[in-house]
């Protein structure tokens, strides 16, 4: 078997073991452990993923909330709901372009995308007046800086 066609059959038999899983605050960081382990191979993936770190939100007044997840070297942000959770439940009757045309996008869709873009922005070091075209010039160099 191929490393692609072992990647696919490990990760058949992990969506088996999860189905019916689900509960977020019991199982996020078993979820994610057993996922970059067992599919992915990655041999000690606590030591590249840390949990349950705080950030700033726009929707806590004071304080701050916390990301399930956080994959350091590709700095890569996790928030992950439970299973019974409908995430579109609230926007059913939207289609896309709705939900991402600036003029029409509900109110706090917007604020979460703006709080996302920000998150984004500070990640990566990228200034906050970048303009989306800085933006993906400096993704698409660090992609290449990464591929040589």
């Amino acid at each position: 078997m191929s490393t692609t066609n072992t990647q696919k059959q490990a990760a058949k038999q992990f969506v088996k073991e999860w189905a019916g899983k689900g509960y977020e605050k019991g199982e996020t960081q078993r979820f994610w452990i057993d996922l970059l382990h067992t599919v992915f191979g990655i041999d000690n993936p606590t030591k590249m993923m840390e949990f349950e770190l705080p950030v700033k939100t726009i929707t806590k007044e004071k304080g701050s909330d916390f990301i399930d997840g956080y994959i350091t070297a590709t700095k890569v942000l996790i928030e992950q709901k439970g299973s019974h959770i409908d995430l579109s439940a609230k926007y059913r009757h939207s289609s896309l372009a709705d939900l991402y045309d600036e003029t029409v996008m509900p109110v706090e869709l917007r604020r979460a995308h703006r709080a996302n873009d920000t998150a984004v922005l500070e990640a990566y070091g990228f200034p906050k007046d970048a303009t989306e075209s800085d933006i993906v010039a400096r993704l698409f160099k660090m992609y290449q800086d990464l591929t040589q």
